[in-house]
């Protein structure tokens, strides 16, 4: 088994960040990298189950002709022994009830305020967001809200979507990931040293504001 480049920083367990490296590898279209996780998961007989949920939730950030390669890939390193069954969807009639109390959730007083950006971008997209997104996919049973908050935060690392990356590390505190966890999920994701220390302290200051 391939070692993990950063085990000298290691505070999320092993299994989490081969799940966030699945993602990330997902995120870069590093093909090579993602199989190499994914047979590490294997072979560590991690949860195959929070697998595919990760991946599922990478459509969020990735889109689905990424994560179609993805799917491919993980399947190639680590067959299914049976045909997958979903057992974390959320019941249509509950789903804009609940990504909106999600999104409340995650983002505290912030709410209105991001919630109001989001309908001036369009009329359709502050819907689309908390029905379809927040709803139908962060609200699955697979993951719970602090593990789906960490590997946001590694993906919009590895995208370079800082704004959000500071909002959703913000978001993972609230859901009980400490500073280190938040920090091991950056630099997964690429972002270390001064950058990560400054997204983690605008995190943490937003979150005593709300």
């Amino acid at each position: 088994m391939a070692a993990d480049p950063t085990d000298n920083h290691l505070r999320l367990a092993h299994d989490a960040r081969r799940m966030l490296r699945i993602a990330v590898a997902t995120a870069r279209a590093d093909w090579n990298a993602l199989s190499s996780a994914a047979t590490e998961a294997r072979e560590a007989r991690d949860d195959r189950a929070k697998v595919e949920e990760a991946l599922l939730q990478t459509t969020l950030f990735c889109g689905f002709p990424r994560v179609v390669s993805a799917f491919e890939h993980a399947l190639a390193a680590w067959p299914a022994a049976a045909p997958v069954r979903s057992t974390g969807a959320v019941p249509h009639a509950e789903q804009r009830a609940r990504g909106r109390a999600l999104f409340a959730a995650i983002y505290g007083k912030n709410d209105e305020v991001v919630r109001q950006k989001l309908a001036s971008f369009h009329p359709d997209f502050h819907d689309f967001v908390l029905e379809s997104a927040y709803g139908r996919v962060l609200c699955r049973s697979g993951l719970d809200v602090k593990m789906r908050e960490l590997l946001a935060v590694a993906l919009l690392a590895a995208l370079g979507q800082i704004p959000q990356l500071i909002a959703h590390a913000r978001g993972a505190m609230r859901f009980s990931a400490d500073i280190a966890e938040v920090r091991d999920a950056m630099r997964i994701g690429g972002i270390d040293g001064p950058a990560a220390d400054d997204a983690i302290a605008r995190a943490a200051a937003g979150l005593e504001k709300s």
